[in-house]
């Protein structure tokens, strides 16, 4: 409500400021070096921080027995990628038998604004048996978007229109490094000094980082394979690392330039290392592995003078971990633990690997954390919320919004949450005011 002797914003005088050089310096300054996203913008694989922690309030903290509110759902198709979001519209991937797409969305309605669409071929020795991707999320870099399909098709697109403006195929430009067992490219690409860094697995090169301006290759690991675990740019011991698996371990590399700064060895029955490594503070990692040769480990990362050392401090098998996300919270890790048949919602610190507790369900949780609560989409497509804490875990609210099998994250935007499965997307709000309960 207007009070009377208030103005409306059309009663102000209008006020003339010259073109001063000053002035026109600040606004050249604005032009080329845009505003960053903000905390609602959902811009790469994990989200704002890259932890899948979020910046959100006033969830609901209980549901109507059909689920929180739902503001859209439509088709989409087949493929893991997540979900990215800025200014009002989604963005990612899906496939059809013969073309992969991605494709940008009114994030109020579902709507398709535009879609880039192009014929990829799988390769004779890829295994179809978890579908036929694409598996990455891709990666908003100011006015562009980049993803890499399951294939290895390399493309950057305008994201206002979807225009194609440049691309590389991977495999042919690079070759690549045959692996146990194959299921395409898979690592999301990430942003680091307006350079963005691609997992390649080659004889030549491990990784290469690309100019976004113009697909310009800015730097080239030497080389090495890679697994299919999402990488993660960290700053430990006073220093960033890009962290990524290669099928023999886990490597760092500094994101400036592509030279080696350290690499872990890990047991391995086939090298698909999936799950994301966790920061747990300035010098400890937190690093899971799968089958029966995996487990959780507590790698410390120290400098001394011009080199990087790193210890083992603890592993056990009981911390198996497979394609989910984990979430830190203080001295506590929460997330799935277990195998693809059976897993369960578990505790522990990181500092010690103690189990705190374990609770059989929840099957292959994908996790994000926001308002104090743990947003889950299981493997049978359950949305639950869960408040969690060393103690013990209390269920909130659960509902399957989603079909079996459900992989992907799901990705929050103040109250907004959107999910996909293989067929379908969906966008639901999980706030009080959407989702009160009559007495």
């Amino acid at each position: 409500m207007t009070r009377p002797d208030s103005k409306t914003p059309e009663s102000f005088p209008t006020i003339r400021i010259p073109p001063t050089p000053s002035v026109l310096a600040l606004i050249l300054t604005i032009a080329l070096f845009p505003i960053p996203a903000t905390a609602q913008d959902w811009t790469k694989w994990g989200g704002p921080n890259g932890d899948f922690t979020v910046d959100s309030k006033n969830l609901s903290d209980k549901w109507p027995p059909e689920g929180p509110k739902q503001l859209w759902r439509r088709p989409l198709g087949e493929g893991f990628s997540s979900i990215l979001h800025k200014e009002g519209k989604l963005y990612t991937m899906y496939s059809t038998p013969d073309e992969e797409i991605t494709v940008s969305l009114n994030a109020a309605t579902g709507k398709t604004i535009w879609e880039h669409r192009y014929t990829r071929e799988l390769w004779s020795d890829m295994d179809p048996g978890f579908g036929i991707g694409p598996n990455a999320t891709p990666l908003i870099a100011g006015d562009r978007i980049i993803s890499i399909g399951v294939a290895g098709n390399l493309h950057c697109l305008s994201l206002s229109d979807g225009k194609l403006l440049w691309q590389h195929d991977l495999p042919k430009e690079f070759a690549r490094r045959k692996r146990t067992e194959e299921y395409g490219y898979s690592a999301s690409p990430l942003l680091f000094e307006n350079k963005v860094i691609v997992l390649l697995g080659g004889d030549k090169h491990a990784v290469i980082a690309v100019d976004p301006k113009d697909g310009a290759i800015a730097w080239r690991s030497d080389a090495g394979g890679v697994s299919y675990g999402a990488p993660s740019i960290q700053k430990l011991a006073g220093q960033d690392h890009f962290i990524y698996f290669e099928p023999e371990g886990v490597v760092a590399l500094d994101p400036k330039n592509g030279k080696l700064l350290w690499r872990w060895p890990i047991p391995f029955d086939n090298g698909n290392h999936l799950t994301p490594v966790v920061k747990c503070d300035e010098n400890h990692i937190y690093v899971a592995s799968q089958f029966t040769s995996g487990g959780g480990r507590l790698l410390n990362i120290t400098k001394q003078e011009d080199k990087f050392r790193v210890k083992e401090i603890w592993f056990t098998s009981k911390l198996r971990a497979s394609c989910w996300t984990h979430i830190k919270i203080g001295d506590y890790i929460y997330g799935s633990a277990g195998g693809n048949n059976v897993s369960f919602l578990a505790a522990f610190n990181w500092r010690t690997g103690k189990i705190a507790w374990r609770k059989r369900a929840f099957h292959m949780a994908q996790c994000l954390h926001a308002d104090g609560k743990i947003i889950i989409v299981d493997q049978e497509g359950n949305l639950s919320l869960v408040s969690v804490s060393p103690e013990g875990h209390e269920l909130l609210a659960s509902v399957q919004i989603t079909e079996k099998v459900s992989w992907t994250a799901p990705t929050l935007v103040g109250t907004k949450v959107f999910v996909r499965d293989r067929k379908n997307i969906l966008a639901l709000d999980l706030s009080h005011d959407a989702n009160e309960i009559a007495d």
